[in-house]
């Protein structure tokens, strides 16, 4: 992790105070200042939807994506809800030879035991293409529930996602994006090669840089949470609520027997 965390420092400051974390999330985050830049793997126990986020890059230091997943209350649906939270590298700190193994290692296990869960991925930057990576990597797994998946301005992850291509388990693709860039710490979101509008998504919502959100900064690729939260110019929804508007149509969460 210290080549991350390294490099990520060129982006933004180290220093990070935790946020306030939504009730009701399970399993709890950990706040520590160290323990909020490891990993919150899917534990392997019965429930009925598993709630994943993937950070990008800059994790490890910004935080940006990490407060996201502390903050966002539990999905709106009934049964057990378990949430994960994962580095796009598998918190290998190796930037050369990333691996989604250990989301797909816990994805198989769940499934194992949730043959018929619902899985909702939402994934920032580098994470949006492991999500995609990860899901190609689980598609012989036995599986009859939905699946959904929001990416914040994904970038690709080298040869492996260069065709950007929905992975053949996704029931929803909601994507939202931003350029151009204007933020000069959005460097290594151009360095790897932003997705932009995707084909192959169910929607797709685009963010100008040269716009505002709430809270006066410019739209850039390094604040995932305006990406995710607002509704871009001319429309009345953000990615949000179009995922939370998938779940009611799927009908994700607890099914009559």
């Amino acid at each position: 992790m210290w080549m991350t965390a390294a490099l990520a420092c060129m982006l933004g400051s180290c220093v990070q105070q935790p946020v306030p974390v939504s009730p009701g999330i399970d399993p709890a985050p950990r706040t520590g200042p160290l323990e909020r830049r490891t990993q919150e793997p899917l534990p392997a126990r019965k429930a009925d939807v598993a709630f994943i986020f993937v950070g990008g890059f800059a994790e490890p230091v910004l935080l940006q994506f990490r407060e996201v997943y502390e903050q966002l209350p539990p999905l709106p649906c009934e049964g057990t809800q378990l949430r994960a939270y994962y580095a796009w590298e598998s918190g290998t700190g190796n930037l050369l030879f990333h691996s989604t193994w250990k989301l797909q290692r816990d994805l198989r296990a769940f499934l194992a035991l949730n043959p018929a869960a619902d899985v909702v991925l939402v994934g920032h930057s580098y994470g949006g293409s492991a999500i995609m990576d990860a899901l190609r990597g689980v598609a012989d797994v036995p599986h009859t529930g939905k699946v959904l998946v929001l990416t914040v301005d994904p970038v690709s992850r080298r040869e492996r996602s260069k065709p950007r291509e929905r992975a053949p388990q996704v029931d929803f693709w909601v994507n939202s994006y931003c350029y151009p860039y204007r933020n000069v710490r959005d460097v290594a979101a151009k360095i790897g090669g932003p997705w932009r509008e995707c084909p192959q998504a169910d929607m797709n919502l685009h963010f100008s840089a040269l716009q505002r959100d709430a809270e006066g900064r410019r739209y850039a690729h390094v604040y995932p949470r305006p990406l995710l939260m607002d509704a871009p110019g001319g429309q009345e929804k953000s990615a949000f609520q179009h995922l939370l508007d998938a779940c009611h149509k799927l009908r994700i969460g607890k099914r009559a027997e």
